[in-house]
């Protein structure tokens, strides 16, 4: 399980373990994904049918395998070549008799996965070739990965932030205030968006489109004084009034993240109108908890397709749900193509619009 944790991970490494046991084929986990490969011996563990396989893993939130966010490792990871990063991992796969790997993962994830196998096909020859069997499964609480409409996790991580947001409504009736709620999602609105839609935000501010101080100002006003209150959602990438540019944050290491757009959302509207302004910022909160009905559906979908594509030869690609049937999309179509981004026709975004709501200056 790359990247950062979701709802609905559980319910996938069920349906993965399920499937496969099905086939009579073992299934065994990578705490830390592809670097534990590359450690001597390589870190990896037969996954445990009845622990692995209880119906406690549909519900259950996190990741019972384990996290791996590709910033942890990447000192002793990024010190080594594509060419040597391969033959370690290849050397691992025999080890533990691997014959194929599944991960879930994001954008992020996929190009590096992606880049990988596209260096070692190029590089070796066909008789030496280092064989590196791959499947994806798109999961991401930003809905950003190409070529996926949903992925794990995100309607989960919708339902609590539209939660949140209804939630603070009553709070900014009673008190008669401005209450802005910040959303994760990185460079994508999706989470932002359809939260505030489902959360009933007045106002629903996205990392796409550039905000036009005065035009927020003057809806805000409009709002309020026609309900003494106002709820705004906001992505944390977004470019903040003041700077025109995404508010950021140091971290202890030195580091920068996203963070601190509610907060500065806030203290602009409280400073231009005069008006009680506070912010909320979920964080985590909505990568953790239970996923919701939809997101155990998919993840079970998706982690038996992934065993069934495997085992008919399937390679080098993702599978994913396109509305209508499972699709398997080969790695090398989302290989250097920008994350997915809410666009100007994107249904929800003229939902938003067309019902008065301020989404930033859309052309």
């Amino acid at each position: 399980t790359s990247g950062g944790d979701c709802p609905s991970l559980n319910a996938c490494i069920r349906a993965i373990l399920k499937t496969a046991t099905a086939r009579n084929i073992e299934v065994y986990g990578l705490p830390i994904g592809f670097p534990g490969l590359l450690q001597d011996p390589p870190i990896a563990f037969k996954l445990d049918y009845e622990s692995f396989a209880s119906v406690s893993m549909l519900s259950k939130g996190g990741s019972r395998l384990g996290g791996f966010v590709a910033s942890d490792y990447s000192p002793g990871f990024d010190v080594l070549t594509l060419d040597e990063k391969a033959t370690k991992i290849s050397a691992g796969i025999e080890q533990f008799g691997i014959d194929a790997i599944i991960a879930t993962g994001g954008d992020s994830s996929f190009e590096r996965i992606a880049e990988l196998l596209q260096h070692v096909t190029a590089s070796e020859g066909e008789e030496n070739k280092i064989k590196i069997p791959f499947l994806g499964i798109p999961k991401t609480i930003d809905n950003d990965v190409p070529e996926a409409i949903f992925s794990l996790g995100f309607q989960s991580a919708v339902l609590v932030a539209a939660r949140a947001i209804a939630s603070v409504r009553d709070t900014a009736e009673s008190h008669r205030r401005v209450i802005v709620v910040e959303c994760m999602g990185r460079e994508a609105g999706f989470l932002t968006l359809h939260a505030g839609l489902a959360g009933g935000a007045d106002t629903i501010l996205l990392p796409e489109y550039d905000i036009h101080g005065a035009t927020l100002l003057d809806h805000i006003k409009k709002v309020y004084s026609e309900n003494q209150c106002a709820i705004v959602a906001v992505s944390e990438s977004i470019s903040i009034p003041q700077t025109g540019e995404a508010a950021t944050y140091t971290t202890a290491d030195g580091g920068t993240r996203l963070g601190g757009s509610a907060e500065a959302v806030a203290r602009f509207i409280a400073d231009s109108l005069k008006i009680d302004a506070r912010h909320h910022v979920l964080g985590h909160l909505q990568r953790g908890g239970s996923p919701n009905a939809f997101d155990r559906v998919l993840a079970n979908t998706l982690g038996a397709h992934a065993v069934n594509e495997l085992c008919e030869g399937v390679s080098g690609a993702f599978v994913t749900w396109n509305g209508f049937e499972i699709e398997t999309v080969p790695l090398e179509r989302v290989r250097g193509v920008n994350s997915k981004c809410i666009s100007t026709t994107y249904p929800e975004l003229i939902a938003a619009r067309s019902m008065g709501i301020y989404c930033g200056e859309v052309p």
